[in-house]
């Protein structure tokens, strides 16, 4: 089966502009695992979107994180 896939991070501050860190990709099932590292420099929400349209049972599924400001001691 094949899966779509898209990372996005939103800051949390007010006028800024979100950040498309992996646009969206088609993964085959033979593919290797995906591994990418973004360095943000305020706090936000990263997203993760995965789309499995192949699949007979259609679902998408987005999973959210909180990326927060590094305090420096």
């Amino acid at each position: 089966w094949d899966l779509e896939y898209s990372a996005e991070f939103v800051p949390n501050a007010e006028g800024s502009y979100t950040i498309a860190v992996s646009k969206p990709k088609k993964i085959g099932a033979s593919e290797l695992a995906i591994h990418n590292s973004f360095t943000s420099k305020e706090s936000g929400k990263m997203i993760l979107s995965v789309d499995n349209t192949a699949s007979r049972k259609k679902k998408v599924a987005a999973y959210r994180y909180v990326v927060r400001k590094c305090a420096t001691t």
